[in-house]
């Protein structure tokens, strides 16, 4: 009998490419593709059933559904976070975790949104598209300060992306030297500091106990008036209450979602109607190019897997 990988996300079951799909099979893999459903936690059971390697997106793997996955020794996230696996079953059962990189699809995204916000580009659009001779003012970037909160894969790419705008840059990391920060021509400052004189401030943090809510009310009353926000991370590390209140008040000049406190998005969500937010459904990491390479990824780290070793980005 094959040993089974199992793409458990409808996207991904979709997104993974050919190449990696016939390494696979090559290997003597079997795959079991999801049929194109957001799975129900009862769904996923069955899909984990007997399946020797997951291909997961963001579906949550608790303990329960975890149980049921009986003869897993795999499981390879495509996508960096790693907030929906419950890692402490994953260690009781001594199952490799792995993840993705798409550092350069996300950080593109987050300049990009970054550029939109300070050129009023959405209202531009739609005054457009309605017929209207529409001037909105609108800002530039050089000369302003950007700050960046974590400085991953993600956060260090983005600061490169910036190198040419002629910005000062901020970075909050604990867990980086003022050196690492430095090589990238940024200043490694508090959180509070950060927020208190960056003119646009991006959100690259993994979401965890810790940081849930990490931009909140309290934090929120810190940043520089008139700011712009960018969350291309997770929607758990924003208070949308509180962010909402702080674009409804003039706080803050706006900002830029793509990831959100309840996914997948209802248009119900108070934030779709100010005209200084524009939104996204967790869009960032999608490009062709991460697909690819993410599919690649995650074939070649089930092998090695298979073979004995760790893979190819582990979690531990």
């Amino acid at each position: 009998m094959k040993p089974i990988v199992a793409l458990n996300s409808a996207t991904q079951a979709t997104a993974f490419c050919d190449e990696a799909r016939q390494m696979l099979l090559d290997a003597g893999f079997e795959l079991r593709c999801n049929p194109g459903i957001r799975p129900t936690p009862d769904q996923l059971k069955e899909m984990v059933a007997g399946a020797y390697a997951i291909v997961a997106g963001t579906e949550k793997y608790t303990a329960d559904v975890l149980e049921a996955a009986d003869s897993l020794k795999a499981i390879i996230r495509f996508g960096v976070g790693t907030d929906n696996f419950d890692l402490t079953a994953l260690r009781e059962k001594q199952v490799a975790v792995g993840v993705i990189t798409n550092h350069d699809a996300v950080a593109e995204y987050a300049l990009t949104l970054i550029l939109s916000l300070i050129k009023n580009l959405p209202r531009f659009d739609r005054a457009a598209r309605d017929g209207q001779w529409a001037r909105f003012p609108m800002r530039e970037l050089r000369g302003k300060t950007v700050g960046i909160v974590g400085f991953g894969r993600i956060g260090r790419r983005l600061a490169e992306l910036l190198g040419g705008f002629g910005v000062r840059l901020l970075v909050y990391d604990p867990f980086v030297s003022h050196e690492q920060v430095r090589g990238y021509d940024g200043e490694k400052v508090v959180m509070d500091d950060l927020l208190a004189r960056s003119d646009v401030v991006s959100l690259h943090l993994p979401y965890t106990a810790e940081t849930h809510h990490i931009i909140g009310r309290e934090n929120l009353a810190k940043m520089k008036p008139g700011a712009y926000f960018v969350n291309t991370a997770r929607g758990p590390l924003v208070d949308e209450q509180a962010l909402y209140a702080a674009l409804t008040d003039g706080r803050l000049g706006g900002a830029a979602l793509d990831v959100f406190e309840k996914e997948p998005i209802t248009k119900d969500n108070p934030l779709f109607a100010l005209d200084n937010v524009v939104v996204s459904p967790h869009a960032a990491a999608l490009s062709l190019e991460t697909n690819y390479n993410g599919s690649l990824i995650c074939a070649r780290s089930i092998i090695r897997v298979y073979h004995g070793e760790a893979p190819l980005y582990p979690v531990k």
